[in-house]
């Protein structure tokens, strides 16, 4: 006897027992509903009713029980697809069903595509689909492997669009398919700029494509890229000193203290200061500082500001004062 039959044998031993009743489930005590929630001996109907509960943990228990029904289950699994694809009876649906990937309605099946635990058959019936949401699905996981990243670049057809920018930010993305996508436009080529698994020889493609006396955004996105130690700097000609180079290495490096990070800050080198702002163990103080100096002078909305303010958002300790700055900034 499987598990769902399993299930519907208990569902009447339960209603003699009165665990189903005419009450919903969310008039229960809350412990009492989460342990129905929870119980693989919860009849399936039961189940089914706690999932339209609006307690957002009492959804997440349900898509987590083996005995809740599968039409239920894929409702769920758009808002808790990592808890689905963990439960112990999608793996024998899998074995019931060889192709049980066609039956899972679309919204779901988009939100499982980007879960790391999804199995790789769903991913390459994705791809070979005519269907652009579940390609950006596919290429939105981070564990998609090269070969099928390839395929969603070719299909792109090369466009500037959302497809091949998120193909172009992936970190599986290998590099020889990074150095053909440079080509398509400076927006694609700044997500490679800015992919932390992209070589050095495509950065120095960037560059001599892209790089402008007249516009050093991508000379301060190539500078900043972790791959590029002292010496590339000064060999690249992104430092205007070794010791311009030295700092900028040390200002990249993971492990600098919040003191050293505060004495770097120090610079009047643009680069260098968007070093420090993006380190994590940058103080919320010196972050302060810097952005009074930088702000004061960088608002005509180009790329590099743009670029200087991304900065700023991605630092967690970036005050709420200065990102509501910030979001006005990044509306143009």
């Amino acid at each position: 006897m499987s598990k769902r039959e399993i299930g519907k044998s208990s569902m009447n031993v339960n209603m003699k027992q009165g665990v189903v009743g005419k009450t919903p489930p969310t008039t229960d005590p809350p412990g009492s509903a989460a342990q129905l929630a929870t119980n693989p001996n919860t009849n399936p109907q039961l189940l089914s009713q706690i999932a339209t509960a609006p307690d957002w943990e009492l959804r997440r228990l349900v898509a987590g029980n083996p005995n809740t029904p599968t039409d239920t289950l894929w409702q769920l699994g758009v808002n808790f697809p990592e808890v689905l694809l963990d439960n112990p009876v999608f793996k024998l649906l899998q074995l019931e069903q060889l192709n049980l990937v066609a039956d899972i309605p679309h919204s779901t099946l988009t939100s499982l595509l980007q879960c790391e635990g999804v199995p790789t058959n769903f991913l390459e019936y994705a791809v070979e689909r005519q269907d652009y949401s579940l390609w950006l699905a596919v290429a939105y996981n981070p564990h998609t492997p090269s070969l099928l990243l390839e395929n969603l670049a070719r299909k792109s057809r090369a466009q500037d669009r959302e497809l091949i920018r998120a193909v172009a930010a992936h970190p599986q993305t290998p590099a020889h398919l990074l150095a053909q996508i440079v080509d398509i436009g400076s927006n694609v080529a700044q997500i490679v700029a800015e992919n932390v698994q992209t070589p050095i020889v495509v950065l120095e493609q960037i560059l001599h494509k892209y790089g402008r006396v007249d516009d050093p955004m991508f000379v301060t996105l190539v500078a900043l890229h972790p791959h590029i130690t002292a010496r590339l700097a000064l060999q690249m000609h992104l430092a205007p000193t070794e010791s311009a180079a030295q700092s900028l290495w040390l200002a990249k490096q993971p492990s600098t203290a919040t003191a050293q990070l505060a004495e770097l800050a120090a610079t009047d080198w643009q680069v260098l200061r968007l070093a420090v702002v993006r380190h994590l163990n940058t103080s919320a103080e010196v972050i302060e500082r810097m952005w009074q100096q930088i702000s004061a002078v960088h608002r005509q909305g180009s790329q590099l500001d743009r670029l200087i303010y991304d900065s700023f958002a991605s630092n967690a300790r970036t005050s709420t004062q200065i990102r509501e700055q910030l979001r006005k900034l990044l509306k143009w």
